[in-house]
């Protein structure tokens, strides 16, 4: 019998909770696993330890699935000790608070160089004995991640703007009040969003200009002098951007048309 940190994800998990394995033809340590061999889940990218299993089955070949793409060699695991999810364990916390430190770690820092480009890595039974008493008797701590005290920094002023309470100061702000707004914007006939992504310009919206509709091409920024930035970006410059939507103009040169939001919505409604 063996021991062993198994090194998949929790897609993997979530996916074939009772599955380990790997792509048919290609070497891995994972081929060194066998029925009997225990193993601790580790799941990269969250950096989390899933529990404790044990190996059921003998290895064999799983077909070319939705999830998994080309045949597999597998082998049916059946849990001893599962951590809560969704938290689960993570990593460096178990590495840190183990005493004695686990012989992979022995200086209780974890090392993911130990893990890199690798599905199975042994470990000794003390070790996964160890980890194996951790998990069960973890517990959240009471100040567990993001219960703590709200952050109210950083309002604007205080206004009725239906969706807000208060004026914005970024320009996230700004896409939301342009998102309820822009059907009443009196200088301009918008109709809907096509899209809204990361990448310039921000946005694309249908606009109403007398009985046909047109695309338009939005930059939003909190202030319109932001948008010199993308002047002096030669790519942007030569990049089609018919509007900057903002909450305030400060920027009277601005070679593209500056919708003022502050402005706008103020002759649509009475702000405080």
């Amino acid at each position: 019998m063996k021991y062993w940190f198994i090194i998949h994800s929790l897609k993997d998990y979530f996916a074939h909770s009772d599955f380990i394995g790997h792509k048919k033809g290609k070497s891995e340590r994972i081929e060194k696993v066998n029925k009997g061999d225990k193993i601790v889940y580790y799941a990269k990218g969250d950096s989390v330890v899933v529990g404790t299993f044990e190996v059921v089955s003998n290895k064999k070949e799983w077909p070319d699935d939705s999830f998994w793409k080309g045949p597999h060699v597998v082998m049916k695991i059946k849990q001893r000790r599962l951590a809560k999810p969704p938290l689960f364990v993570r990593i460096h916390d178990l590495v840190e608070n183990i005493r004695p430190p686990l012989s992979i770690f022995p200086k209780g820092k974890f090392k993911a160089i130990k893990f890199k480009d690798r599905t199975a890595v042994e470990i000794t039974e003390k070790d996964f004995i160890s980890i194996e008493k951790y998990i069960k008797s973890f517990k959240l701590p009471n100040n567990a991640l993001f219960k703590g005290s709200p952050n109210d920094t950083n309002l604007g002023e205080p206004m009725d703007l239906e969706v807000m309470n208060y004026a914005p100061t970024s320009e996230q702000g700004v896409v939301a009040l342009f998102s309820h707004f822009m059907t009443r914007i009196r200088s301009h006939h918008f109709v809907k969003i096509e899209f809204i992504r990361s990448g310039f310009p921000d946005a694309c919206a249908i606009e109403k200009i007398g009985d046909n509709f047109s695309r338009k091409y939005i930059e939003f920024e909190f202030k319109a002098s932001k948008f010199r930035e993308h002047i002096k970006n030669k790519t942007h410059a030569q990049t089609r951007c018919d509007y900057v939507v903002c909450w305030e103009n400060d920027f009277p040169s601005c070679p593209v048309e500056v919708i003022e939001l502050k402005k706008e919505i103020a002759s649509t409604k009475k702000l405080i």
